[in-house]
């Protein structure tokens, strides 16, 4: 039977012939490149053909070629796909096929690649996280903590916070105010959250955030870092040998891809917000480079067709928080939906309601690429106050020159939602804009508020700001403030902020600010990633008098922060100590505070390891071989790596390098298999006492790698445990021995002279 390369040939004879058809194997050069495998061609008269698996193989697009069989098999008239032509050289028995890109089956290429790990499930644990701080100001002393207590699991991490104070700074004498108090299930393949417990709802046009307590399911979208919910541009091209792709955002080299032959598809391809291009430079194997350019325009207001951004709440509203541990109120319900219905047109629904007001609204927000982002929304409510309107409109461009962009909204006299108060009602009408333009050397700007009634005073604000580089210097900047409505507040800042280091730098400034002068001065040193010393001072001359000095000391244990201010003749001091206590993975350890994920490193039992995290010194194994890792970055992947130079010489170990991805607030154990060799040497005879012929294989408690002895009978073993088992072949007798062994750090231990005994 015919066939391509590697498969059985036909029977007969190469080139056999048969009422004129002629069957030959032929080298193939295939749009100028040599291919690695002979073919077989079908010639029947002026047709020439190949296997249907051959085409398949060069992804030709054969439905409307003429099909044939021979020998069984069937062969497809390369003349007759459209955009094929072939030449067949006599002499070196070659086939050359030239083929047009659109000959060949389309593919589609992601620009955007998941590299993603799979999640790393979380060991049970819990952690205890403190913010104590005691401070003397003007006579009166104060005592104030900020904590939280966690626990996590494979299902959720369970979360809970308080406040306490004691002294005259404090909430009267004593104070113990809970906090939010959740347990929250994070599901990445989904992109969402479910929360049980106390949370906040998403709000939206004409509406608030509310504070309840209840249950709240919810798109996330930050299960999965890297995941861009807005529409990424799509581009098209094609290739008549496999070539190479590089795709540039504004002349900066985004992705780098290989396609096939034929018309692509480069979809995903990963770009900034606001307009710009995208560049498609193909490269073929021959050299030749051909060119796309197209425009682009991404906002984040719109998503993707077919996405999907929800938030569904139902619970009880929670009242003075972070006043009252347990002050709820009304029954709510709510609900948030926004839903791409092209990748330039995103709609969103929400509603709210508890017994007494009920509010819904919905928003359209649509992209023209040469215009910008247009928004329209609308709202309505009912409540005792009776029933109200919301209207808005806005409207967003940005671009390399200029960045443009407001909204404004105005509402009707009784528009009311559950987020208002008996003290706060919406502003009967709001306005709001901004500009950015860069410059060749910074950028310049400036924003506007205006807001009018009915319970506040009208507030009309604007604000400037510029800035610029200077050389190898810093950059020196310029803003201001003017309030022409309301209560009085002007401004003037210019400033000079110069780098000194790589986490030391100084800014100094002076400022006018309601007709009064004044100047600021500030050095500062941030602190490390690791263990270190960071400090802060600052000068202050004006309205307000001020010196401050800060001193902050980070170890593995924690963060220390001292401060002393002077003010307008007053003078006070501040201590700070923050950290946490935790257990993972069955050890109990002191660290930072855990605010992210976090791991904990087990190197053995070995101690002053040094550990890295994505190349950064976390800092060294105590003495029993554990290292706390406090800021794990939650869903994405970490690449946790030990430092083998610091392990004894006689030390096995099977990885130097992990890669976690863990649960948000959650602990992960992260274990290296770091062990003593347990090795020793010992000496081999038969039982007349002649040593064990050099060469003898000796097999070690059932293993298959064998240890082969040197002269002298002397053997080098490794991997030993309590009781061993050696097994040899002495010419064609097996023997055997047995020997106890105890664990050591010393090196190479000799453990004497064994016999080998049928």
């Amino acid at each position: 039977m015919a066939s391509t390369a590697g498969v059985a040939a036909p029977p007969g004879p190469v080139g056999a012939e048969a009422a004129g058809v002629r069957l030959a194997l032929m080298g193939v050069r295939l749009n100028e490149i040599e291919q690695p495998d002979p073919v077989w061609v079908l010639r029947s008269g002026e047709s020439v053909s190949v296997t249907a698996a051959t085409a398949k193989g060069w992804r030709l697009r054969t439905e409307a070629a003429a099909v044939s069989t021979f020998e069984g098999d069937s062969y497809v008239a390369l003349p007759a796909i459209p955009g094929v032509t072939v030449v067949i050289d006599e002499v070196s028995q070659t086939l050359a096929v030239t083929a047009a890109p659109a000959a060949f089956e389309s593919s589609n290429v992601m620009a955007r690649r998941d590299t993603r790990g799979p999640m790393t499930r979380s060991a049970p644990g819990a952690f205890f996280n403190y913010d104590v701080s005691g401070q003397v100001a003007s006579g009166a002393t104060a005592l104030r903590g900020l904590f939280e207590i966690g626990a996590f699991s494979g299902g959720g991490t369970a979360l809970t916070g308080f406040i306490a104070g004691v002294g005259d700074a404090g909430r009267g004498a004593r104070s113990l105010i809970r906090l939010e108090s959740n347990w929250t299930i994070d599901d990445p393949a989904r992109m969402r959250s479910l929360r049980i417990g106390d949370g906040v709802t998403r709000g939206s046009t004409g509406t608030s955030s509310l504070r309840f307590a209840g249950i709240q399911l919810a798109s996330n979208f930050a299960t999965q870092p890297g995941f861009l919910t807005m529409a990424l541009p799509t581009l098209s091209g094609s290739a008549a040998v496999p070539s190479v792709v590089d795709v540039y955002v504004n002349t900066v080299l985004q992705t780098h891809q290989t396609v096939a032959p034929g018309p692509f598809t480069l979809t995903d391809v990963p770009v900034v917000n606001g307009s710009g291009d995208v560049q498609l430079v193909v490269r073929d194997a021959l050299g030749r480079e051909t060119m796309v350019t197209q425009a682009y325009y991404a906002a984040p207001q719109i998503i993707r067709r077919g996405l999907h951004d929800y938030a569904y709440e139902a619970g009880v509203l929670r009242r003075n928080f972070a006043a009252e541990s347990n002050d709820y109120g009304a029954a709510v319900v709510s609900a948030t939906h926004r839903y791409g219905v092209t990748d330039t047109l995103t709609v969103e629904g929400h509603g709210e309601a508890t017994l007494r007001t009920q509010a819904v609204s919905a928003a359209i927000a649509k992209l023209w690429p040469a215009v910008g982002v247009v928004s329209v929304s609308g709202a309505g409510s009912q409540s005792e106050r009776g029933t109200g309107g919301l209207l808005g409109l806005g409207f967003e461009r940005q671009t390399h020159g200029l960045s443009i962009g407001g909204s404004g909204e105005i509402t009707t006299k009784h528009y009311a939602t559950i987020g208002d108060t008996a003290s706060y009602r919406r502003a009967r009408s709001t306005m709001t804009a901004f500009l950015a333009m860069p410059t060749p050397l910074g950028s310049v700007g400036g924003s506007l508020l205006w807001r009018q009634g009915p319970d506040q005073p009208d507030i009309l604000y604007a604000t400037a700001n510029a800035s610029m580089r200077i050389g190898g210097i810093g950059a020196l900047g310029l803003s201001g403030r003017q309030s022409f409505a309301g209560a009085r507040d002007s401004a003037v800042r210019l400033y000079l902020s110069v780098p000194l280091g790589g986490r030391t730098s100084a800014t100094v400034g002076t400022e006018v600010r309601n007709g009064q002068l004044g100047a600021t001065m500030t050095a500062q040193r941030n602190l490390p990633f690791g263990e270190g010393i960071g400090y802060r001072l600052q000068a202050e001359t004006g309205a307000i008098e001020r010196i401050s000095t800060e001193v902050s000391a980070q170890s593995d244990l924690g963060r220390l922060d001292a401060q002393v201010t002077w003010r307008d003749g007053a003078s006070g001091a501040r201590l700070q100590l923050n950290g946490s206590v935790a257990t993972v993975g069955g050890q109990v350890f002191a660290a930072r505070r855990l605010d992210q994920s976090f791991g904990a490193v087990q190197v053995g039992d070995y101690a002053d390891v040094r550990v890295y995290a994505d190349n950064q010194l976390i800092g060294r194994t105590n003495g029993a071989g554990t290292l706390i890792v406090p800021r794990l970055r939650p869903f994405q992947d970490n690449r946790i790596r030990i430092e083998a130079e610091d392990l004894p010489l006689d030390a096995v170990i099977d990885e130097t390098v992990r890669t976690v991805r863990p649960y948000d607030r959650s602990g992960v154990s992260v274990r290296f298999a770091a062990r003593d060799a347990q090795d020793a040497t010992l000496t081999v005879v038969q039982p007349g006492g002649a040593p064990l012929p050099a060469g003898t294989a000796l097999y070690v408690n059932g293993g298959s790698t064998p240890v082969v002895v040197a002269p002298g009978g002397l053997a080098y073993l490794t991997g030993l445990v309590a009781r061993n088992t050696v097994r040899a072949v002495v010419g064609q007798t097996p023997c055997r021995f047995e020997f106890a062994f105890a664990a050591h750090r010393a090196m190479q231990p000799d453990l004497g002279t064994f016999t080998c005994a049928p």
